[in-house]
């Protein structure tokens, strides 16, 4: 059998790997990953690359779309074709990925077994053209994919800063309403800046990157944590198949797709879904810690794991030295934070339009679509962006680093955040010309959209009894 990637095909004779054995290479040191469907194994390439701990996540994932947008300058997936290079980096092909069985509705809730082998970006019309434009964009204008180095020095300084004095008023002081704002602006903070630097789109420096990323432990998550478990968002359709259904259906009991089993309770989502929501940070304070320790195979570097526990213990005190000076006030200082915070997360960045949860969302049986589906095609469908209409909305789109051009930020995550909103132009106008549907809308128009969304998905009947039902 042989396999076509980049418009080469290998010619080597491939054995068929399962999702299951591509899975079992998901370590450092025991890595594989599959491009456009193809199992390469990059464990001696990891430490060669400058950027190696950006493979956290994808290791035993197919993850070709993403491989490709986070490579948007160069052909990666070309140059993983070429002998020589594969060679000199001692990579080696392993086989093709088993694209047959059904993953879509497995009891597994592993979020590392990804599920759907799309198209390969060399034979997707509208990646090309969408890539050609946006570097075409890169060339005229001279813009650098990443902030410089005074630039990302002077947004940490930014964000720590305002941090340190709302810290001050919240826990020092026992203002209420300065907790409020803290947990905002730990939220904003991760959006702009942790996030980015865990997808290296933030700087070239990694040193300044890692401290970036602390915001996350800082504000009672783990960046190392999200930055593995994220992949998998962006990988798949992230609103359709992902983890992010799991967090919807495991642990907030509500349901966001079709295929998710329909329960009574769910007829009343819409209500117990913002009660819920309200202390996720409660959640993740205890449950990102725990995740670290019960997946310490993928920490590549022991100083990931001390920088964790030292930023949670700094959080820690705070909230102790609230307790000690404030009494009970100290309870409702806390229960501020995490409110504000937990709101901010899933109203700036958990919600989507109800249209970018119809791609995949009638789907009983995803087998249909291996090979088939456009990863960036995907992207777009599956996400949308909103616009301010004041100048309070302007604001918190700066603040919260422009991840109201979600779309933009899916389809180039290695992109800084700045640049998300001024390439949103070039990627309109590719989408028109593709006619593929580009969701932007004002952020009231999202948030009716989605609470709608849950307020259908109470009632709508599943799509598997569904499926059942027209076969009868």
């Amino acid at each position: 059998m042989s396999a076509s990637t980049s418009g080469r095909t290998l010619t080597t004779t491939l054995a068929t790997i399962t999702y299951a054995e591509l899975k079992r290479h998901s370590r450092y040191e025991d890595a594989w990953i599959s491009v456009d469907g193809v199992v390469y194994d990059i464990t001696k390439f990891i430490d060669a690359h400058p950027f190696g701990d950006t493979f956290r996540g994808n290791l035993g994932t197919e993850c070709g779309g993403l491989f490709a947008a986070s490579h948007v300058n160069t052909n990666a997936a070309k140059m993983l074709a070429s002998d020589k290079f594969r060679a000199k980096h001692d990579i080696s092909i392993i086989g093709r990925l088993d694209g047959s069985r059904d993953h879509l509705h497995k009891s597994d809730p592993d979020p590392y077994l990804d599920r759907l082998i799309h198209r390969p970006m060399a034979d997707d019309p509208f990646w090309q053209d969408l890539k050609e434009e946006v570097c075409a964009f890169l060339r005229e204008t001279g813009e650098s994919i990443h902030y410089s180095l005074g630039q990302g020095v002077a947004l940490v300084a930014y964000y720590f800063i305002i941090a340190a004095v709302l810290s001050w008023l919240a826990w020092f002081q026992g203002s209420l309403l300065a907790a409020a704002l803290l947990g905002f602006h730990m939220l904003c903070a991760v959006a702009h800046v942790s996030h980015m630097a865990t997808h290296f789109g933030f700087t070239r420096h990694p040193w300044l990157n890692f401290l970036a990323q602390q915001f996350f432990d800082l504000g009672g998550m783990s960046s190392l944590e999200w930055q593995i478990s994220h992949q998998t968002h962006h990988n798949q359709p992230h609103s359709a198949i992902d983890q992010q259904t799991n967090v919807y259906d495991d642990t907030l009991g509500t349901r966001i797709h079709r295929y998710i089993e329909q329960r009574p309770r769910h007829r009343y989502q819409h209500i117990y879904f913002w009660v819920i929501v309200s202390q996720y940070l409660l959640f993740r304070l205890v449950g990102t810690t725990w995740w670290m320790l019960q997946n310490r195979r993928f920490i590549r570097h022991w100083y990931e794991m001390a920088a964790h526990l030292f930023a949670r213990a700094v959080f820690v005190s705070l909230v102790v030295y609230a307790v000690n000076a404030h009494g009970w006030l100290a309870l409702w200082l806390f229960l501020s934070y995490a409110t504000a915070y937990s709101y901010a997360a899933f109203i700036l960045l958990y919600n989507d339009h109800a249209d970018a949860h119809a791609v995949i969302d009638d789907a009983a049986d995803i087998r249909r679509y291996h090979g088939r589906t456009s990863w960036a095609e995907v992207q777009v469908r599956t996400s949308n962006d909103w616009y301010p209409t004041n100048w309070l909305m302007a604001f918190i789109e700066f603040h919260y680093g422009y991840f109201n051009y979600h779309i933009e930020h899916h389809l180039f995550p290695t992109f800084k955040p700045t640049l998300m909103k001024k390439v949103s132009p070039v990627v309109q106008r590719v989408c028109r010309r593709h006619g593929i549907p580009y969701t932007r809308t004002t952020f009231l128009e999202v948030q009716v959209s989605l609470q709608e969304h849950f307020a259908r998905m109470g009632t709508l009947a599943d799509v598997r009894a569904s499926a059942d039902d027209s076969r009868e």
